[in-house]
């Protein structure tokens, strides 16, 4: 019998990350006596987290050994899985700084995350730090799975991959906003009650509305999806349940008859392209070259919202509050019991106990799971989770439109990963260049010459 595994959570102090991911580890009944390390140079989010995570141990029976450190390199030596959420810089306030530097040289991103010249600074930050524990991976604990969460997903993944010796896997639970966004679509079929004016805004102040309904649609309906993190395309829609194909049913809805003001931009790239694109549109506007043009402001026409970066700092508090309670005893666990998983146990379980887990998104290798684009590429598809590790599963090619797509986001990614690890100042140029939403030289270099000047104390590869 296996013994069980040893686990170390890397940004565990955070609330958002870790209250749903440690309370769905630690329940799980099949990794009962693992070793859980937190980890987080946030000493009191740190110390929080840690105590609940002892006090969940303790209610439960789980058997959980539970440590934490600000030292990662404590918590490495022998681990198995190396779990990382990280980010480098206050959050909200570099995310901030990475929508309104562009902005001042005449270029609106949609949103500058993971696509836009936002998604460069947010990688160039977070790429030497993921490097640095690969690194330690290399030497303390070098069969250890690297399970990544920290986005961009596409491209720190990539990364690890590229520069280390370390297996790896992109994880996220983007695929949900489908699940979502075609329940609301079928919601009279199952008997879901939506909201009036029901969207999927990634936005702290929409998730009341949002989850039921996103949860719903995990519970009925089973949506098989492929391409790129944040930017997949559902090639299969089925009743959970029955297995019936919903697809058609759900493209004569959606596409003739159901509210405009629905996703707008979901909406117009289904009809055109004729796959309906998962993430929504707060994600989907990322990594396409018609969303920020100043004299058409398609901003406006899809009313693509911009992220809540005080929405956010105001749920990191309440949640910062919420943990507190809950490590001091004063609120029940009963809600974490219930938490729903975003998959981190199953995929653990599933390599350690050969359990043959079947995960609806994993960010792997190309390796051919998508014969149309790049083999040496970061992909997302459906994976199965076993003792051979995770593979990603072989799908039906992209239709070429979108795959060129997905292709040159993968180019533009690709010089990102090479600039940042090297901190190469004239790839990086070349690599805003490629940017769908760079249109000017100029602008390229006023933004990057920013970027490089007011991160530069998060950016150590620039730096000479």
């Amino acid at each position: 019998m296996p013994k069980s595994p040893k686990i170390v959570l890397i940004g565990a102090g955070s609330a958002i990350f870790g209250l749903g991911n440690l309370a769905t580890l630690i329940r799980s009944q099949r990794l009962q006596g693992s070793e859980v390390w937190l980890v987080d140079i946030d000493e009191p989010g740190l110390e929080t987290m840690t105590r609940l995570a002892e006090r969940m141990t303790a209610e439960w029976g789980t058997a959980m050994r539970i440590h934490g450190t600000t030292d990662r390199c404590q918590a490495l030596p022998g681990a198995d899985f190396v779990v990382a959420s990280v980010q480098v810089g206050p959050r909200e306030t570099v995310w901030q700084q990475d929508w309104e530097i562009p902005l001042r040289h005449g270029v609106r991103q949609p949103y500058a995350e993971n696509g836009g010249p936002g998604a460069f600074a947010h990688t160039a930050r977070n790429l030497p730090l993921m490097i640095a524990i690969a690194r330690d991976m290399e030497r303390l604990c070098p069969e250890a799975w690297f399970l990544n969460f920290t986005n961009p997903v596409l491209r720190l993944t990539w990364a690890i991959r590229r520069y280390s010796r370390i297996k790896v896997v992109g994880l996220c639970h983007q695929l949900v906003w489908a699940h979502a966004m075609a329940m609301a679509v079928l919601a009279d079929r199952y008997g879901v009650a939506t909201p009036e004016g029901f969207n999927v805004h990634t936005d702290a102040a929409n998730e009341a509305s949002f989850l039921p309904v996103a949860l719903a649609g995990y519970m009925h309906l089973d949506v098989k999806a492929a391409g790129l993190n944040h930017f997949s395309w559902a090639y299969d829609i089925r009743d959970r349940q029955t297995g019936e194909d919903l697809y058609p049913l759900l493209r004569k809805r959606w596409l003739h008859g159901y509210r405009r003001d629905f996703e707008p931009l979901t909406r117009e790239l289904f009809e055109i392209f004729g796959l309906l694109p998962t993430p929504g549109d707060s994600h989907l506007c990322e990594y396409l070259p018609w969303v920020h043009d100043p004299i058409a402001r398609p901003w406006e026409k899809y009313d693509l919202k911009l992220q809540s970066w005080e929405g956010n700092r105001r749920r990191r508090g309440e949640r910062r509050q919420a943990a507190r309670a809950l490590a001091a005893g004063q609120a029940s666990l009963e809600p974490l019991r219930r938490a729903h998983t975003e998959g981190l146990p199953e995929i653990i379980e599933g390599v350690t106990f050969n359990g043959n887990f079947f995960h609806h998104q994993v960010n792997v290798p190309n390796d051919g799971c998508i014969t149309n684009l790049p083999a040496d590429a970061i992909v997302e598809v459906p994976g199965v989770v076993s003792g051979w590790g995770i593979r990603g599963l072989n799908v039906p090619p992209l239709p070429e439109p979108i795959a060129e797509l997905c292709r040159r986001e993968l180019a533009y990614s690709s010089l990102v990963v090479d600039a940042c690890y090297h901190g190469d100042r004239d790839l990086a140029l070349q690599a805003l260049l490629l940017d769908p939403m760079v249109n000017d030289i100029g602008r390229a270099r006023a933004i990057l010459s920013d970027f490089l000047s007011e991160f530069a104390e998060y950016l150590p590869q620039f730096r000479g």
